[in-house]
């Protein structure tokens, strides 16, 4: 406030997609995280109302409490048997994705190399994990490869988070302080680097 920045909220008058009704006329929506356009998917609506009539409107409950119902077991085993997995895990939202999975990954001892404008749940789950971390410039290369040539030795292993590179050519670094050799690769079919981590 004391910035002179003040949040503002548009009202959306029905069902969001690539398109939305606001202050009564069709505008065309560029913001949203509906990504699959299930939202305003019909057989979810009509399988929303069905969950609603036989469960109410809330678990009333955590998932360790009382608040797991018998479609979250059902949705889990159909997700892992789709991955080929044996169990899966299902958080309510990507900021809780992160939150938790990070930490899992990494912790004391271990680093974390990482893009300085990650999204905060990443930043959330960094802090989580008590790992080292390594923060890159946003899109610099030259920056990647000094944090990359600094680690000092005994390093255990090293959590790479994805850095976006589309504009840089691929980039290999060799460094006598750990163990690995890092290479960006070119997928043909998709034409950006994408980082691979080859152990010897």
């Amino acid at each position: 406030m004391k910035q002179g920045i003040y949040p503002y909220f548009r009202e959306i008058e029905g069902k969001q997609g690539t398109e939305v009704i606001m202050e009564g006329r069709k505008v065309l929506m560029f913001g949203s995280n509906a990504y699959t356009g299930l939202t305003g998917d019909q057989r979810v609506i009509d399988a929303g109302i069905a969950a609603l009539q036989k469960y109410g409107s809330g678990c009333a409950g955590s998932r360790f409490l009382n608040g797991t119902l018998d479609i979250h077991v059902q949705l889990e085993k159909e997700l892992a048997e789709l991955v080929g997995k044996d169990e899966a895990l299902c958080f309510s939202t990507g900021f809780t994705v992160n939150e938790g999975v990070i930490p899992q990954l990494v912790g004391r001892g271990d680093y974390i190399i990482c893009d300085d404008r990650d999204h905060a749940s990443i930043v959330d789950g960094r802090r989580l994990s008590f790992a080292t971390q390594l923060k890159s410039k946003h899109n610099d290369m030259e920056d990647l490869e000094n944090k990359l040539k600094n680690i000092t030795m005994g390093i255990s292993k090293l959590s790479f988070q994805q850095h976006n590179i589309l504009k840089h050519p691929p980039l290999n670094i060799a460094h006598d302080a750990f163990s690995n050799s890092i290479s960006f690769h070119q997928r043909k079919h998709r034409k950006h680097p994408v980082l691979h981590k080859c152990f010897h």
